[in-house]
C-alpha cells in the first residue's frame, strides 16, 4: 500500500496521476481507487492497464466535483476474487458479536470488494462505520455496534471524504 501512495504522489503532474494495474502485488483495482481517494484523488477511469486519477482543485473550500469522475465499481478482469472476498466478509460479520464494543475488518484482505460494499454489508449486520487506518502494510476499517439511518449516512459521507 505504501508503494501505491508513494507512486500517486511522485507521478502527479498538474493534479493528475496514472497507475498501472497489476503492478502492485495483492492490491486490487478497487483498493487502488480507494487508496487514491483516501489520498485526495478521484478516479477518472481505466484505459487498458492504466488507472487515471485527478486531484480536485477547490476554489472556496467547498467539495469539488471533477468532470468525468467514475463512481461505479471497477470490474477487475471478470471480477476475479470478489466471490471469495464476499464469503470472507460474511464469515467475519457472522462471527462478530453484538456484545463486542467494536469490530475491525482488514480492508487489505478484501481487495476485490469496493469499500462501499464492505460498509453496506457491515451496516446490514448492525455495524456502524467508525474510522479507518491505513499503514504501509495494513488497512483497517473499524465499526461500532448500531446506528440510526441518519448517523450511518453521516459516517459514510465522512468515509468517502477520506
Amino acid at each position: 500500500m505504501a508503494k501505491v501512495r508513494e507512486d500517486l504522489a511522485s507521478r502527479e503532474k498538474n493534479g493528475a496521476s496514472d497507475l498501472r494495474t497489476g503492478h502492485y502485488p495483492k492490491i486490487s483495482n478497487e483498493m487502488m481507487r480507494d487508496l487514491a481517494e483516501h489520498e485526495g484523488f478521484v478516479f477518472l477511469g481505466l484505459g487498458g492497464p492504466i488507472m487515471s486519477f485527478r486531484r480536485p482543485v477547490p476554489t472556496d473550500g467547498d467539495p469539488v466535483e471533477v468532470p468525468g469522475a467514475w463512481k461505479g465499481p471497477i470490474e477487475p478482469h471478470g471480477d476475479i476474487g470478489s466471490g471469495k472476498h464476499r464469503r470472507l466478509l460474511r464469515e467475519w460479520l457472522d462471527g462478530a458479536s453484538a456484545d463486542d464494543s467494536s469490530l475491525t475488518l482488514r480492508r487489505d484482505q478484501l481487495g476485490a470488494l469496493p469499500k462501499a460494499e464492505i460498509l453496506e454489508s457491515a451496516a446490514e449486520y448492525g455495524w456502524s462505520f467508525e474510522s479507518e487506518e491505513i499503514t504501509d502494510t495494513e488497512w483497517r476499517l473499524t465499526f461500532r455496534p448500531g446506528a440510526d439511518a441518519q448517523e450511518q449516512d453521516e459516517r459514510w459521507l465522512l468515509a468517502d471524504d477520506g
